[in-house]
């Protein structure tokens, strides 16, 4: 199967998954929902939410630009599996955020605390990587401008990721 076909279905599959478990979890727990905010309250709330839209469509052109323009075929640090790897433990450790926390609310038991902060983390690592990744690999089928729109979507939800996730919304949490 070729490298960008294994591309897309990673991030198809992890997709559903990161936005199974939040719609699952919203639905299961409807008692969690406000919880689930931490203590980001007011205009700080409005600022995660309107960046959590331009994260999406970031992360959203970077598979675009990714799979039609063939760029996942282009090696880079880890070899040719590089954004295949680094989007797997993006979307993994996404996914688990959502349950992990549900589970702390649930039960107040720490290792849950860890293990949801843990995953966020994680997930801007990977996407930290992931944007250094594509930095520094040229792609002969992306012109400048659809690089360098790709570049800042994957920084948007980068930053996105490791500021107000992991560090204003753990800092937050009650």
């Amino acid at each position: 199967m070729p490298i960008t076909s294994v591309f897309f279905l990673v991030n198809l599959v992890g997709g559903v998954a990161v936005l199974g478990s939040y719609c699952a979890g919203l639905y299961l727990y409807p008692e969690h929902r406000t919880a689930l905010w931490g203590g980001v309250a007011g205009n700080w709330k409005t600022l995660f939410t309107t960046s959590m839209f331009f994260a999406a469509a970031g992360y959203l052109v970077f598979c675009y630009t990714m799979t039609i323009s063939d760029g996942a075929n282009e090696s880079s640090f880890l070899g040719k599996y590089t954004f295949i790897i680094l989007a797997a433990a993006f979307l993994f450790s996404a996914s688990v955020w959502m349950p992990a926390t549900l589970q702390y609310l649930d039960t107040k038991n720490e290792i849950w605390w860890i293990v949801s902060v843990t995953s966020l983390w994680i997930t801007a690592a990977s996407l930290t990587y992931l944007g250094l990744a594509f930095n520094a690999t040229e792609f002969p089928h992306v012109n400048l401008f659809q690089n360098s729109v790709t570049l800042i979507g994957i920084i948007w939800i980068t930053c996105h990721c490791l500021v107000f996730d992991a560090i204003i919304w753990a800092a937050k949490f009650p």
